[in-house]
């Protein structure tokens, strides 16, 4: 079972029976919305019972859809996992389930940075997902495989791709793995992975 399975699974625990299963998630790419400095793309948002949770991509979804479709999918494809977090990432936000669902400011984006830094010192570090600010600043402790890692570092796509989905499945409980920003909120909240996002909103 995979990381994302884990998550809706637990999500289903929680909502079952509350009608929420039932609700419409609409799906939008918002092009205005602050993004998070990390990850690479565009900001799909989930819109749920007045709140929003976004997912940054290159391949956003457009549709309104009950939350239920993902009990059970296989979520074969990029898309389909991308459009599952967006919806745990909005039904998260209307729940109160785990906070920091919005990014921060840019006038953050320096400070966040230097504390990363700081973190993950002297750590050999293996992005899963595009990260070209981290490959900036870090790029003489980034490493090529998995395997020669310390720690892993997840954003955005990373948790989408049939390489980063094998790569997060395979690793999980054997090295350190910390999940940046407001697109894995959701799903590090249900699952008690270690998030990192200490200016968010």
């Amino acid at each position: 079972m995979s990381l994302l399975h884990d998550a809706i699974g637990k999500l289903e625990t929680i909502i079952a029976d509350s009608g929420c299963e039932d609700g419409i998630v609409k799906l939008c790419v918002n092009h205005d919305a602050g993004v998070c400095q990390y990850p690479k793309g565009v900001c799909m948002e989930g819109h749920f019972g007045g709140q929003t949770g976004q997912f940054i991509t290159r391949e956003p979804v457009r549709a309104n859809t009950r939350i239920s479709f993902m009990f059970g999918a296989p979520l074969a494809n990029p898309k389909q996992r991308g459009a599952a977090i967006a919806i745990i990432n909005a039904v998260s936000a209307f729940l109160h389930l785990t906070r920091r669902l919005h990014p921060c400011t840019p006038d953050c984006y320096a400070l966040c940075l230097a504390e990363l830094s700081r973190e993950v010192a002297g750590k050999r570090i293996y992005l899963v997902g595009p990260m070209p600010v981290i490959e900036r600043a870090l790029g003489n402790h980034i490493v090529d495989s998995p395997e020669a890692a310390d720690l892993f570092l997840v954003a955005g796509d990373g948790m989408t791709t049939d390489a980063g989905v094998a790569c997060i499945d395979e690793y999980r409980g054997h090295k350190q793995m910390i999940f940046l920003g407001p697109s894995t909120a959701g799903v590090s909240g249900l699952l008690n992975l270690e998030h990192w996002c200490p200016y968010g909103r």
